[in-house]
């Protein structure tokens, strides 16, 4: 087979959207060769620059966010921030480059559902390992121990909700028997996946996204009496799921218990000094601490400076054990609007909004969930704070916005 720059380029970006999610420390690194890649065809007239609103948009974050570090207490932890941040530069760039020629979307899918399959049994593989070798502990099976060894629990289950997404559109409109059957598989196995995960915002995404991915299809194909019967079914079927899985059970039981008496007594909530605080209980006190902290400073701490104001106001609230952990706000909007104020939230929140409404629009499938469920699940952690969220949301919302005229049509693609 003869490589020409048209075929590299497409192989280059199946290696780009699979990589760094089974090799994470290769990232940069999987950047910088594709950047070059881009300027080697930008000579060759293969690729035209293109103005795009939305990549300005979040090219433009990057600088913004670069002011609020000049304001840090510590340059370490700020030029840390800006580091972590780079994608927001490097994305936009690279995708306002177009090619004068046609993409394959499927590839570029194969090679996303590779790695997160071999990224997914290697998951599996090492849970198993390590459960023979501490005596058969179920813990080791579950949660960071499961996925640890790659990226947060949560953000795999971003990753399985894109792989469900496009699996549900090859199930919906296969090429052939073998296919649709491959597929069904699949997701089978993505959403039973979300258990050994147990990322509660994750799950309940999987399980809002099945829900509306099926009961759309059943609306065109069979109508409100079947959807309504199917949606009762499922509701059941999830509820049984919830209450035979101890894990499940006891995370959803905790979260509930936690909430009812964070609303009895928000102040003695978050003021009582207790010993270890772990998950949704301690969210709920971040949240509040967070929410202190933005209405102290609306123009924002600066970047690097939350851990600091956050350890302070929880000083300030008598969680002296809570405050050892140097914890951040559990919450990507709370964190935005505390490093860089209102103005920084504001921002964040146009484009998080408009790339949802942008995908809605142009039909683009992809975009809407990809930003969707970052979001969804940015309530419940600083998405943007690791590289497995950076990396996933800008990689794909970029090379949506700035090559989705150049990948050949398919009756699938929305």
């Amino acid at each position: 087979m003869r490589l020409n720059f048209p075929r590299v380029y497409e192989i280059a970006l199946m290696l780009l959207v699979s990589i760094w999610m089974i090799l994470p420390g290769l990232t940069g690194l999987l950047g910088m060769l594709f950047l070059c890649l881009v300027i080697f065809g930008a000579i060759r007239k293969e690729l035209v620059f293109e103005r795009n609103g939305w990549l300005w948009a979040i090219f433009l974050f990057f600088p913004f966010y670069a002011l609020y570090a000049l304001n840090s207490v510590d340059s370490h932890p700020a030029m840390f921030g800006l580091e972590k941040k780079l994608s927001f530069l490097l994305f936009p760039l690279v995708f306002s480059f177009v090619p004068t020629f046609s993409l394959n979307k499927r590839r570029i899918e194969n090679g996303f559902l590779f790695a997160l399959f071999l990224m997914l049994i290697l998951c599996y593989l090492g849970a198993f390992f390590n459960y023979e070798e501490h005596n058969y502990n179920t813990a080791y099976l579950f949660s960071s121990h499961f996925s640890g060894l790659f990226h947060h629990p949560t953000y795999v289950s971003v990753f399985c909700a894109l792989g469900i997404y496009l699996l549900f559109q090859r199930w919906q409109y296969p090429h052939s028997l073998r296919e649709h059957l491959l597929a069904a598989l699949g997701i089978l196995f993505l959403c039973y996946t979300h258990v050994h995960l147990e990322s509660l915002s994750g799950l309940i995404f999987a399980a809002l996204l099945m829900a509306m991915l099926l009961g759309y299809w059943l609306l065109k194909k069979q109508g409100w009496a079947l959807l309504i019967g199917v949606f009762t079914v499922g509701i059941f079927v999830f509820y049984l799921g919830i209450y035979f899985i101890p894990s499940l059970r006891s995370n959803v039981s905790d979260s509930l218990n936690f909430a009812m008496n964070y609303c009895k007594d928000p102040y003695g909530y978050t003021h009582l000094p207790r010993g270890e605080i772990r998950g949704n209980d301690a969210r709920l006190i971040l949240w509040t601490a967070s929410a202190d902290i933005l209405s102290e400073h609306p123009n924002g701490v600066g970047v690097g400076n939350l851990p600091t104001a956050m350890e302070a106001k929880l000083l300030q609230y008598g969680q002296v054990n809570l405050a050892k952990e140097h914890l951040n706000s559990h919450n990507q909007f709370f964190h935005t609007a505390i490093e860089t104020g209102w103005i920084g939230l504001v921002w964040f929140v146009f484009l998080v909004l408009g790339l949802i409404i942008w995908g809605l629009r142009n039909a683009w499938g992809i975009l809407v969930l990809v930003t969707a469920s970052f979001a969804f699940n940015g309530l419940f952690e600083s998405m943007l704070e690791r590289q497995s969220g950076i990396v996933f949301w800008l990689l794909w919302s970029c090379l949506c916005l700035g090559l989705h005229r150049s990948f050949k049509s398919a009756n699938h693609d929305s």
